[in-house]
């Protein structure tokens, strides 16, 4: 079985709010990952994803070349990517800003 891994993720652009959020719900849903994204400025969206690596990858490629986004998008970056042991997260959600 693969292994489970955890990162933080940050995504730059100037995308439609609500739309680039249901849009990011349905595929980390699809594809089974957990965490969370949360808008922290204008152009600016971070959050936490859990899964397999390559599975959090897929994440990233289908962010970054989904043509209503792909020319908004500027970056979307990973972080602190690490092996867990247990999925603290029971799904993937939107989270309201602090």
């Amino acid at each position: 079985m693969a292994e489970k891994m955890s990162c933080d993720f940050e995504i730059k652009g100037q995308v439609p709010k609500d739309a680039f959020e249901m849009f990011a719900v349905a595929q980390a849903k699809t594809l089974g990952l957990r965490g969370y994204i949360t808008q922290i400025s204008e152009d600016t969206y971070k959050g936490v994803l859990q899964g397999e690596g390559k599975v959090i990858e897929a994440f990233q490629k289908l962010i970054t070349t989904a043509g209503e986004y792909v020319a908004a998008i500027k970056e979307f970056v990973i972080k602190n990517m690490k092996a867990i042991q247990e999925y603290t997260y029971k799904n993937f959600e939107v989270q309201l800003k602090k």
